[in-house]
């Protein structure tokens, strides 16, 4: 280890014994503290920062406490998990430094280690002091390029109090690092606010913040992050460029290159529903992993034009094997949802409002959810040469005026569902609506349809022929009795039982009502039971192990009267399952 953190490792654990007086102090979660002089001061969500930047010199110190979390009885145990936390992922630090443990006078015991890292080709020294005891434990990063501000960390940690007597906040005892709320939470960086996915980690640093689902499973990597905003003069593409090599820069990462020479696929500039523009760039990058064999990782890059700036999210996914498969932590229906709907909800301070509100299928006119058969156009077969064919369309009509007409609806149902962001990745089959006196136009990229009431039918005339559409009745708080089966899949028969009270017992009928054809990223893979509910065209299932499924159920020949039917159709793709 390097003779500097070596140094200051053993000064911070003779400066965690002393009882010296506290003077101007400040209280933040447990502890009561003198802060530095000459710092800046930052709170946000859980952490709490001081920095101080010298710019004539170059030098720099940042101090990051972390709000107290539920220990996990082991001093040892609490410091890998927030090193590897705080330290290992975001600045690939050393994964198992050399540390030092001491003991306080009042009992708690410190854990202190430390890394020498490389930013923007800079070494900078990352030290993290974990302390531990009476139920609860909390850390403290440092990160500085400049001996001298040394005498400044040890002068907190000397002052500093801890009280062991206070109870640990609801929020913090998850012993995930205090920045997670179901709900999601709503914060601000610089000039974009933001909402952090549900169920996600969310740590603020001075530079930027960082988000993580909770579930990630082990030997997977993803985490989203919100970089510093870019002042340029140059035009979106160009900073698209500009973005992506700091990203990779950032990351330590060697990019990767596509057939052509570029480093990442991108898309066409477009404008969003918040009236802003932006582009997206996918690509690969490689890091290294102490072995000749580097680990390839994905690097996304989504770039927002505010005003005379850039804003920019950076999102960093593994991508692990799966027998003969390969792929993404993204492609976790879950993740790429929660990602997504992140991006196209930001907003700034100092841009437009949202052009469209979010809208429902519930409300009058013709606002709901239909069902008929409509000519879809795709790929030519030999069955169908010209790629014409009928399918089962089912329309939906929001009460914002958005438009659904397209021949998938969404896999999980609409529970939950915000129709603004699918139609910003799949434009082509979403548009806006006009109705009123029986009649109206439907505006879709392609062009305007005709749409008119006959009685209980919806026509809408695509291609100058007109198709029926029928409207499909609310199942909210649906129920179910009996035992179902799916056809025959390799040599078993799927089945699932449902009781009318909302329990069910799986037995692999929800792994393929899931639809996701690589196992390791299917979550109805494994069987069990638990409870159900049905909302908003959607059936939640509910695991006793705590997982979470949702699929679409579009109640399709179901009555509400009768749980018992001949057969239920469920998924999007309105699978059949005969009871037995």
């Amino acid at each position: 280890m390097h003779k500097f953190i070596a140094c200051t490792v053993k000064l911070l654990l003779l400066m965690l014994i002393s009882s010296n007086c506290i003077s101007q102090t400040e209280t933040f979660d447990i502890i009561t503290y003198t802060p530095p002089k000459g710092f800046k001061k930052d709170l946000r969500n859980g952490v709490i920062t001081y920095s101080n930047v010298n710019a004539s010199s170059g030098s720099f110190c940042v101090i990051a406490i972390y709000a107290s979390t539920a220990s996990t009885g082991d001093p040892q145990k609490d410091f890998r998990k927030d090193w590897n936390e705080l330290v290992v992922v975001p600045f690939k630090g050393e994964p198992d430094p050399k540390t030092e443990t001491q003991s306080t006078p009042d009992g708690w015991k410190a854990v202190v280690g430390a890394s020498l890292v490389k930013m923007d080709g800079v070494d900078v020294y990352i030290i993290l002091t974990v302390f531990s005891g009476f139920g609860k434990t909390f850390s403290i990063r440092t990160s500085l390029n400049e001996q001298s501000y040394t005498a400044q960390v040890d002068a907190l940690i000397e002052n500093m109090k801890l009280d062991k007597t206070a109870k640990l906040h609801a929020d913090n005892s998850s012993n995930d690092r205090a920045l997670s709320q179901t709900n999601g939470v709503k914060g601000q960086f610089r000039l974009m606010a933001y909402t952090a996915p549900a169920g996600w980690s969310h740590q603020v640093f001075v530079d930027g913040i960082v988000f993580k689902p909770l579930d990630l499973p082990a030997g997977e990597h993803l985490a989203m992050q919100i970089m510093e905003p870019l002042i340029f003069s140059g035009t979106l593409e160009q900073a698209v460029k500009q973005s992506y090599d700091e990203a990779a820069l950032m990351y330590n990462a060697t990019k990767m290159y596509y057939a052509g020479g570029a480093n990442y696929q991108k898309t066409e500039p477009k404008i969003s529903f918040n009236g802003w523009e932006y582009m997206q760039a996918k690509g690969g990058v490689q890091v290294e992993n102490g072995t000749p064999y580097k680990t390839e990782l994905g690097l996304d890059l989504f770039v927002i034009k505010v005003n005379n700036r850039f804003e920019r999210i950076a999102v960093l996914k593994s991508r692990p094997n799966c027998k003969l498969s390969r792929y993404y932590s993204t492609d976790r229906r879950a993740y790429g949802y929660a990602i997504e709907k992140f991006l196209f909800t930001l907003q700034f301070k100092d841009g437009r409002q949202p052009a469209l509100q979010p809208g429902i299928t519930k409300g009058s006119g013709i606002v709901g959810v239909w069902q008929g058969i409509s000519l879809s156009v795709g790929p030519a077969t030999q069955g169908e040469r010209l790629g014409v064919r009928y399918k089962v369309f089912s329309p939906m009509f929001f009460s914002n005026g958005q438009a659904y007409f397209g021949p998938k609806f969404p896999t999980e149902g609409l529970d939950g569902f915000d129709s603004r962001v699918p139609a910003e990745l799949y434009r082509r089959d979403w548009g806006t609506y006009t109705f009123s006196n029986g009649r109206g136009v439907l505006k879709m990229p392609y062009g305007d349809i005709p749409l008119r009431m006959e009685k209980d039918k919806l026509i809408i005339t695509p291609n100058q022929t007109d198709h029926a559409f029928y409207s499909l009745p609310s199942v909210d708080g649906a129920t179910f009795s009996g035992t179902y089966a799916l056809s025959e899949l390799n040599g078993q028969i799927p089945s699932i039982t449902f009781t009318t009270d909302g329990k069910f017992t799986d037995n692999g009928a929800i792994k393929v009502l899931y639809h996701e054809y690589i196992d390791c990223i299917n979550p109805g893979l494994t069987p069990g039971s638990g409870t159900y509910e049905v909302r908003n065209y959607s059936i939640m299932f509910k695991y006793t192990d705590g997982r979470k499924i949702k699929i679409a159920f579009l109640g399709a020949e179901y009555d509400l009267k009768r749980p018992s039917p001949s057969r239920l159709l469920m998924s999007f793709n309105e699978d059949a399952m005969i009871r037995q």
